[in-house]
């Protein structure tokens, strides 16, 4: 066999690798995306029966009042709603990872399936709202010997709803591997700064997950001086609202990009949902601002604890960082997208020769005596 021979079938090959490996990258990330949903469907499960076991120990004790006995109750009925969206959603996403092996055919009932599971999340984000009032009661009435069960269960709801808008997450990100999300591309300078926002806003959550994460350590240690658990645990559970406050953002980014597609049309909008997205970003860095002590006190503790202290200091710092950075972007998006009328230019006025700096000169014949000087130098040159 040639040389030439052997080269054209190493093109060929190495056309249909690549032809063969770019689309299976694509149903990769997606095949990745769909396994964190099954897998935070099940932490959702898993976080029900946690839910379920908690509030019988307030729900349960006839030595309690009865508003709050009865405010642990309707939490603890909620779990068994929980554990069910949970177990549809794992339902679904296993049934959306055998469609998207072939996308293009399965196009339409991917969809409904990336609905149903998008469906059951907001359910279950929406029935974590509603029980806002039980938790406070909880918070607020539980005597000393059950304030430990109360905050117990006020985590992991929110536990709860954090693994909700993680499954709708990865469920938007299923449906951009798969290519079926259309999405919304600005121009110039707007474009840049969106981008560079959206960015910004992804660090910030990627930031609040590690804080969330590393104070955790330290919260579940019962190893850890009760003092230093409870210092941590006002850095975690603000945490809960940088994380959210993130993912407000991002969602008002995705809004704003479909609004300054038409900036003229939709200036008010437009302003209002760069507005909106500075007081997320305002809310994140009170947040922080007003655990400074805590996330600095932690910090003293010593190793093995030190290292998860110093990562969510170093988190904290970084989300505040951001944050700022957010607003900052947000006005060179307004400013790229209605820039200040530009002055209209003013003719400048011919300026007044002074009769001081001419010496005794006759305003209005300074022309003629020029060009009398001229001439007058002329006829001197030509004698000499």
């Amino acid at each position: 066999m040639n040389f030439n021979k052997i080269f054209g079938i190493a093109i060929i090959a190495l056309v249909l690798m690549v032809a063969s490996v770019l689309p299976a990258s694509a149903h990769g990330d997606a095949n990745m995306a769909i396994d964190e949903v099954i897998e935070h469907a099940e932490e959702l499960v898993e976080m029900s029966a946690t839910i379920h076991d908690q509030t019988m120990l307030i729900a349960d004790d006839e030595g309690l009042d009865d508003d709050l006995r009865a405010a642990g109750e309707s939490i603890h009925l909620s779990s068994h709603d929980i554990e069910h969206i949970g177990a549809h959603i794992k339902e679904h996403a296993e049934e959306l990872k055998v469609l998207a092996a072939d996308p293009e055919a399965n196009e339409e009932e991917i969809m409904i399936a990336l609905g149903e599971i998008n469906e059951h999340a907001d359910e279950a984000l929406e029935l974590i709202d509603s029980k806002d009032a039980d938790l406070q009661k909880m918070l607020s009435d539980a005597p000393e010997s059950h304030q430990q069960y109360a905050a117990d269960i006020k985590n992991s709801v929110t536990e709860a709803g954090s693994i909700a808008d993680h499954i709708k997450t990865h469920a938007a990100e299923v449906e951009e591997d798969l290519g079926f999300a259309e999405a919304v591309v600005l121009e110039g300078d707007a474009g840049i700064h969106v981008t560079a926002m959206e960015g910004i806003a992804n660090d910030m959550l990627d930031d609040s997950t590690t804080i969330l994460l590393e104070t955790k350590c330290l919260v579940k240690d019962e190893s850890l001086d009760q003092q230093w658990r409870d210092y941590a645990k006002q850095v975690h559970l603000a945490s809960h609202t940088t994380e959210h406050a993130s993912k407000e953002i991002l969602e008002d980014i995705d809004e704003l990009k479909t609004l300054a597609a038409e900036p003229a049309a939709n200036e008010a909008a437009v302003k209002a949902m760069i507005g909106e997205i500075n007081d997320h970003a305002q809310v994140v860095m009170d947040e922080l601002l007003a655990q400074n002590e805590a996330v600095h006190k932690i910090l003293e503790l010593e190793e093995p604890y030190l290292t998860h202290a110093s990562a969510s200091h170093d988190a904290v710092h970084k989300v505040e960082y951001e944050a700022k950075q957010l607003q900052k972007k947000s006005e060179k998006l307004e400013a790229a997208l209605y820039p200040a009328a530009a002055p209209e230019a003013v003719a400048a006025e011919p300026s007044e020769v002074s009769t001081e700096a001419e010496g005794n000169s006759t305003p209005g014949f300074g022309f003629p005596i020029a060009i009398a000087g001229i001439l007058g130098a002329i006829c001197l040159f030509r004698r000499k």
